[in-house]
């Protein structure tokens, strides 16, 4: 591993770790919560109940090893639950003692041991890597115990753990731990579902990325688990961990769930980035395999232009969720240029005025060649009549040269709007003393050096249509 590979890694280490202690410090258990101290009332009982709280061996009480635990875990549980445990810190021996006192019927010791178990996730690997061979008696309490409080807390232990390195996030897969507390939830339409989605965020988190089994495990988990998420962060995490799956094997996409994503209106601005990043994909297939969701999908694309391309300045988040509109237009015409008159109804159109303002307040758009590629690909696909109801809505040459200027280190902008150039006056002559007049011929002749054959084979050719 040489130096920024190793900086990298440990950058996203402390990312991970500053995750894991914002939840551990607002997820302290109280001491006021009440839990019963044992299911039933005994004489031993009463003697660990003592040995606990009092924090020392009862009077007339013969020590035993059971007794010298409970002390320990009662001063490990205040130890933690005041300050951090040490990343140095040796675990296994406290780990070893607490699964032997963990789910035997004393539910405020079972909350103690948890919170211990909770502090060592948080450090690193070192203080972690202890309580994998336990992960299955972790998940015999959790679906054994009928405290919310300590299912909860159980999650927690999980959710970090898959946070914290790939042995980790493997081991909680090997053992199905996201799938098998689904079906315990989904059966009791149980409230912790977006702390179980904080797990399956954090699996997706860790590098390197899970194995293509697991992959599809988790993207299945995705599909039946969203629904039930009432938190937007969950809802985000988990639509970015389908991208991030689906980026890699395209074919795992579910176009059902994508056609519900636009149909459901509700919540759609706030994931608008996602549900726009998950389109592209589909973007890319071909027609034959999304021509049943197109409607569907471009109806919710033009709401979306509509509501966003507004008169003035578009926030930066904004004109990069436009520019994806433009590229998924773009790649839609390619499979079917008849969506062309869908897209000339949208707002879109003002963008083609050219207007000095607009293209000041828009320069992310301006600058990206989604735009040039969306609109060559539209006039392109125009015949002559309607090519020149469109040249109707913009000044063409001048405005394209100037935008030109600005963008000479990039060639396939340049190409893009040369190509522009060269249907507007091949397919209306009119254009072509407009374009003398504004000095064309002149940046014709500066770019016919450019490096690129492309942008000098188009030089060419548009030196012959004007001559």
């Amino acid at each position: 591993m040489n130096l920024i590979q190793k900086k990298r890694e440990e950058f996203l280490i402390n990312i991970r770790k500053l995750k894991r202690e914002e939840v551990f410090k607002s997820k302290r258990i109280s001491k006021t919560q009440y839990l019963p101290f044992s299911y039933t009332t005994t004489k031993l009982s009463d003697i660990y109940y003592e040995a606990f709280y009092s924090k020392q061996f009862p009077i007339a009480v013969q020590p035993d090893e059971t007794i010298q635990k409970i002390l320990k875990i009662s001063e490990l549980a205040d130890t933690f639950n005041d300050k951090d445990c040490e990343k140095n810190y040796e675990t296994s021996q406290d780990v070893e003692m607490i699964f032997d006192i963990i789910n035997k019927g004393y539910p405020v010791l079972d909350r103690a041991c948890l919170q211990i178990l909770l502090a060592f996730t948080l450090p690193n690997h070192f203080t972690c890597k202890p309580i994998l061979k336990y992960i299955p008696d972790l998940l015999k309490f959790f679906n054994q115990t009928q405290y919310e409080e300590l299912k909860q807390t159980v999650l927690f232990i999980f959710s970090n753990l898959a946070a914290d390195c790939y042995q980790c996030r493997d081991t909680i897969l090997i053992y199905e731990i996201p799938q098998t507390i689904f079906k315990v939830f989904h059966q009791s339409n149980n409230e912790l579902m977006d702390d179980l989605a904080q797990i399956v965020i954090n699996i997706s988190r860790t590098q390197p990325l899970m194995s293509n089994y697991h992959q599809i495990q988790m993207i299945k988990l995705c599909w039946e688990l969203i629904p039930h998420l009432l938190n937007n962060e969950s809802i985000q995490g988990i639509l970015q961990l389908i991208y991030k799956i689906c980026q890699k094997d395209k074919n795992l996409l579910d176009l059902n769930f994508i056609n519900n994503l636009c149909y459901n209106k509700q919540n759609s601005d706030i994931f608008l980035n996602e549900i726009l990043s998950l389109i592209r994909i589909i973007s890319y297939f071909d027609r034959n395999r999304y021509e049943p969701i197109e409607n569907n999908i471009l109806n919710f694309l033009i709401l979306k232009v509509n509501q966003t391309l507004v008169n003035g300045k578009q926030e930066k988040f904004q004109q990069k969720q436009i520019n994806k509109v433009l590229s998924i237009f773009t790649n839609m015409i390619v499979e079917n240029p008849k969506i062309i008159y869908n897209i000339l109804n949208t707002n879109i159109v003002q963008l083609f005025k050219f207007d000095e303002k607009l293209q000041e307040d828009n320069k992310d758009i301006y600058g990206n060649i989604y735009y040039y590629s969306f609109y060559y690909q539209i006039i392109s696909s125009l015949n002559k009549n309607e090519l020149k109801q469109l040249i109707q809505l913009f000044q063409p040459i001048q405005q394209l040269i100037n935008l030109l200027d600005k963008n000479m280190d990039n060639s396939d902008i340049i190409i893009d709007i040369l190509r522009i150039i060269e249907i507007i006056i091949q397919n209306n002559c009119e254009q072509i003393s407009v374009f003398i007049q504004q000095n064309g011929e002149q940046f014709l002749a500066e770019l016919s050096q450019h490096e690129n054959e492309g942008v000098y084979n188009l030089c060419e050719n548009i030196f012959e249509i004007i001559k």
